[in-house]
């Protein structure tokens, strides 16, 4: 049985999406994966109302059971991105920090330094789907005891930005379609594509971008879309160039927060006016051996989060260890710092500084100074280099530069 060749493509509204169907589905030796291109129109005929839910639902099926392809995750993301309305892309970002994964029971500490950059004037978009993994612990359900704002709309989104640095979006509400595709894996009873192109999709183009991943293997496909995504953008004129960095990890409980019971390895994606490149580093363990609490954190309310913020000492504070006990606490401060030595070297990456030597003891005295910026400054200083992330939008988008 021949395989369908490469279809001719045409615009949404004509396209005969039976056709990517079949060529997903025709049988053992006739079927093949689809392109880039293919991949890219069935999202966006999806998210218009051309493509039905049986055709979606049997397209994500029939690309699972073979195993996504990069082109098809690509693609799919490209489509996405399409997808996402004008109001929304133009929203000032300048860390896109997708958390769709949530935890099994701890609190978020991600959050905590989302929440400090937040106060030294970077931009985040923090998004997500708390419904996709319902019996874990997401972002959406912590945001609030950080007075960080859910907004709706982009609007409302970018006022937020502009007040505290820092928004939550649901991804739904920037893109319907993901909803949509959720409710179809979820009866269905499978992990989609779209569980992994939805991390993908940058809406609002912000220059560090994170990108975390628990099963083995993704993060090669992670580091070939990005490449993949970048590199698209280079051969079409007519695309929006993105200039940026995705940084990809595995994170701890696969969200988007690093582990600092284990060496990290990360991997980068860089885009520039007129080259592509990738690497890796890596982040040291900062827990000694296996100290540190893993488990017996469920019953912890996110006021806990608060709390731990406004405690200068929180090893020391007698409120806090009636609710965790020491080894809770350790972790809790060491997933702190070693997400902040994150953002740290990706931020030297972008802007092709020499990496910090001493990035541990920087994140250290950045969270330990969190409520006295001017004892940060004057420490930081003592370490020869004043500031400790340099992203700055100055009205322009696309600029990056030193402050």
């Amino acid at each position: 049985m021949p395989k369908i060749g490469e279809l001719t493509l045409t615009s949404v509204d004509e396209f005969d999406f039976r056709l990517l169907i079949k060529a997903l589905g025709k049988g053992e030796k006739g079927s093949r994966s689809l392109t880039f291109a293919e991949a890219s129109l069935l999202i966006q005929g999806f998210a218009q109302g051309k493509v039905t839910q049986v055709q979606m639902a049997s397209a994500m099926m029939l690309m699972r059971v073979r195993g996504e392809t990069v082109d098809e995750v690509a693609g799919v993301v490209a489509g996405l991105k399409q997808s996402v309305s004008a109001q929304w892309a133009s929203l000032t970002v300048d860390i896109d920090w997708p958390v769709f994964a949530g935890k099994r029971e701890q609190l978020p500490w991600l959050l905590l330094v989302a929440k400090l950059l937040a106060n030294n004037g970077i931009k985040i978009l923090l998004h997500g789907d708390s419904l996709a993994l319902p019996h874990r612990r997401h972002v959406e359900s912590c945001i609030g005891a950080l007075n960080i704002t859910r907004c709706f709309n982009a609007e409302d989104a970018q006022q937020a930005l502009d007040d505290a640095n820092i928004v939550y979006v649901h991804a739904g509400d920037m893109l319907n379609v993901l909803d949509e595709c959720r409710l179809l894996h979820q009866e269905l009873g499978l992990r989609s594509i779209i569980q992994t192109a939805s991390r993908c999709v940058n809406p609002a183009n912000a220059p560090i971008s994170l990108r975390s991943y628990f099963h083995p293997g993704l993060d090669n496909i992670h580091q070939q879309v990005a490449e993949k995504l970048f590199r698209h953008q280079h051969q079409h004129q007519h695309l929006q160039h993105q200039q940026g960095i995705v940084g990809i990890f595995k994170g701890l409980q696969g969200e988007t927060e690093i582990n600092p019971r284990v060496t990290t390895t990360v991997k980068f994606v860089k885009s520039a006016a007129e080259s592509l490149s990738c690497g890796d580093f890596s982040l040291d363990t900062t827990l000694e051996a296996f100290s540190g609490a893993k488990v017996g954190q469920a019953d912890l309310s996110a006021d806990v989060l608060a709390l731990l913020w406004s405690e200068i000492e929180p090893d020391k504070s007698t409120q806090l260890l009636q609710l965790m006990s020491a080894p809770m606490i350790a972790q809790a401060v060491k997933s702190i710092e070693s997400t902040l030595a994150l953002i740290l070297r990706l931020e030297r990456e972008l802007l092709a500084k020499q990496p910090l030597t001493n990035i541990v003891e920087t994140s250290q005295l950045v969270w330990a100074n969190r409520l006295n910026p001017q004892a940060l400054f004057q420490q930081l200083q003592s370490l020869s280099h004043a500031e400790f992330i340099n992203i700055s939008h100055s009205g322009n988008k696309e600029q990056i530069c030193a402050v």
